[in-house]
């Protein structure tokens, strides 16, 4: 009888795609227009709850993050993402294009079809989108 391989867990797919600094296949960067820039779209299914991406970039301190603030032009700006993991202000600044695809992921406000996360890998906190 064959045995059918067990799926990762979510937490486990983030884990594994945080260590090695990699974003899983199935997703792509598109250019959508001159106002919106490039974005991400999804090339294959996902169900509910999959691990998608890690939102990767330097991460930093509250007063590293309101430093770069103040010296960064307004379009990189967007690109840092502010948290609190264990009672503490962190920043991820994802202003350096690094290839991956979560600095590039755009929330909805109003009615987001998946909320950031944060898990804890090799002692430090991720990032990612399930």
């Amino acid at each position: 009888m064959m045995m059918r391989r067990r799926k990762p867990s979510p937490l486990e797919e983030a884990t594994h795609f945080s260590l090695k600094k990699k974003d899983q296949d199935g997703l792509e960067a598109r250019f959508i227009n001159e106002f919106k820039g490039r974005g991400v779209f999804s090339c294959t299914d996902f169900d509910k709850g999959d691990f998608l991406l890690e939102y990767r970039g330097d991460l930093i301190s509250r007063e590293e993050c309101e430093r770069r603030r103040r010296i960064y032009h307004d379009a990189l700006k967007v690109f840092m993402y502010e948290f609190r993991f264990n009672g503490k202000f962190l920043c991820v600044d994802a202003a350096l294009d690094d290839g991956s695809l979560g600095r590039l992921v755009n929330d909805d406000h109003i009615k987001p079809n998946c909320r950031m996360k944060t898990i804890r890998v090799d002692g430090n906190p991720h990032l990612y989108l399930p």
